[in-house]
């Protein structure tokens, strides 16, 4: 053990100093004394805060951080829930969105896709295939979806966002980014 610890001196050296300075550190951090977050001024305030006059120039932050309403009237949290807000009408596309699955897996893997757009997947196997979707989007896909061989399977995109499936038997995935088309007037 003695020579073990001679052959290894200078590593318990470089240790022990590496301890010490973290324990400096930890010490002298814990001694000092800290401020108070330092929080953005509101847009109602008109005094110059001291950051701003310490490097000369008129910045002023957007937004109110910790300050009561203006108004002395109760906000109402629910007004907001109780009158939908105004969209642009929405496109039905009229283009399919073809899918094809074979091989080599599905063509395209990733897809772009609108609201209401029906995509059309194609079986080109001699084998059933199950589609799943990989988390829960829509509740029609919650078990996986049986689609012949070289039969066709269409469904309409009711939801945007980002929507994966993939075949479960093989293993291959695929993705459709759904997006909202509006009119353009």
């Amino acid at each position: 053990m003695r020579n073990f610890i001679l052959r290894n001196k200078q590593i318990f050296i470089t240790g022990l100093i590496i301890g010490g300075v973290f324990l400096l550190i930890i010490f002298s951090s814990s001694t000092r004394k800290v401020k108070g977050p330092i929080l953005a001024p509101s847009e109602t305030s008109n005094t110059q805060t001291e950051d701003t006059r310490e490097t000369g120039g008129d910045y002023r932050p957007r937004g109110l951080w910790n300050v009561p309403s203006p108004s002395d009237e109760p906000v109402n949290e629910n007004a907001a829930q109780d009158t939908p807000p105004e969209e642009e009408p929405l496109v039905k596309p009229t283009e399919i969105l073809d899918i094809t699955f074979n091989d080599k897996g599905f063509s395209p893997p990733a897809a772009n896709g609108f609201k209401y757009q029906t995509v059309r997947w194609k079986n080109e196997t001699d084998n059933t295939i199950y589609l799943q979707q990989m988390k829960d989007f829509f509740e029609e896909f919650k078990e996986p979806v049986e689609v012949a061989p070289e039969a066709v399977l269409e469904f309409e995109l009711t939801k945007a966002g980002m929507w994966g499936y993939r075949e479960t038997e093989s293993g291959e995935m695929g993705s459709i980014f759904i997006v909202v088309q509006r009119t353009t007037n």
